[in-house]
């Protein structure tokens, strides 16, 4: 018998797991897939709002970032590192609140931009390698003396037997699981290539079915995006896409080796699902393009409704 079972271990469910298990709850991990198979690996993951219209957003990714500032300290055990960078707009475009708070923001001129792009910001950010970052926080779950094992979860009412909470981090698993038809998944493809020597970002503002951006893991790999697909499209031909897109911001892509490409799920929701729904049970998921974003706060508050009352 465990004090929590989270189900799901994604960037929501591993950080959920973490916390628990380092404030002194005894801590099981079930998933179908665990890292570096989740759909969280396959993100590019930089800092930022995406694909969340939460009003809580804005709180929970500032908290997130303070935690992901501190794992910067160390990129090579946590795969979290401070990048600076453009994001950019084909026209008219103003960046969300929350950049403006960031070091080193400041309005771009004009001859600054990429041919074709009409405003931009520079700014400071966490990119995070989520290969790298997935198998980090499993690290530290299992050094709180948490678990984690594969399991094809069909019921979360049967976990508990074993576990005295059951915490629900399925991302998009749970539109079925829970069941919960407000959740979309949307697939996501990035094109991971060998770094030509880019030590900054670029990311096209905005959100559409097909956005340019491109973000340093390290000096030895770049991410390349990216796709939102609500229906999936032929995949090499959209991977060609990315790269093509990619390297007209930067040249130096177009000579690079493509080492994988990822896809993924980004779990859609009106609003995030953070709540406990009954004596038992907490939910934790929703999150959209966010899951890294608002990962540290979201498991805060998810631990926080452990001692509330359903």
């Amino acid at each position: 018998m465990v004090d929590a079972c989270i189900v799901g271990a994604g960037v929501i469910g591993l950080t959920t797991a973490v916390w628990f298990a380092e404030r002194g709850l005894t801590v099981r991990v079930l998933a179908r897939e665990l890292p570096p198979n989740t759909d969280s690996c396959a993100a590019g993951a930089m800092w930022g709002p995406y694909l969340t219209d939460d009003p809580r957003s804005g709180r929970w990714a500032a908290d997130t970032l303070s935690e992901l500032a501190v794992l910067a300290a160390d990129p090579v055990q946590t795969g979290v590192r401070l990048v600076s960078g453009i994001e950019a707009a084909r026209g008219p475009a103003q960046p969300n609140a929350l950049l403006c708070d960031l070091p080193g923001f400041e309005y771009c001129r004009s001859e600054d931009l990429p041919s074709g792009y009409h405003s931009g910001w520079r700014f400071t950010t966490a990119s995070v390698d989520m290969p790298v970052y997935s198998t980090y926080l499993a690290r530290r779950l299992l050094a709180a003396g948490g678990t984690m094992a594969v399991a094809d979860v069909d019921d979360l009412a049967a976990l508990r037997a074993a576990a005295d909470l059951v915490v629900n981090c399925t991302g998009s698993g749970a539109r079925q699981l829970v069941p919960d038809p407000s959740v979309t998944p949307l697939l996501g493809r990035v094109v991971v290539v060998t770094n030509p020597g880019l030590d900054a970002f670029f990311a096209e503002a905005g959100e559409a079915p097909e956005l340019t951006w491109f973000v340093p893991h390290g000096p030895d790999r770049v991410v390349l995006g990216s796709t939102v697909e609500s229906v999936p499209v032929n995949g090499p031909d959209a991977l060609r896409r990315i790269v093509a897109r990619c390297a007209a911001i930067e040249p130096l892509l177009a000579g690079s080796e493509i080492l994988e490409w990822r896809a993924g799920f980004r779990p859609m929701r009106p609003s995030v699902r953070v709540e406990r729904e009954q004596d038992w049970l907490i939910h934790n998921y929703g999150h959209g393009g966010s899951g890294v974003s608002l990962s540290w706060a979201c498991a805060k508050e998810a631990f926080a409704l452990v001692g509330a009352t359903a």
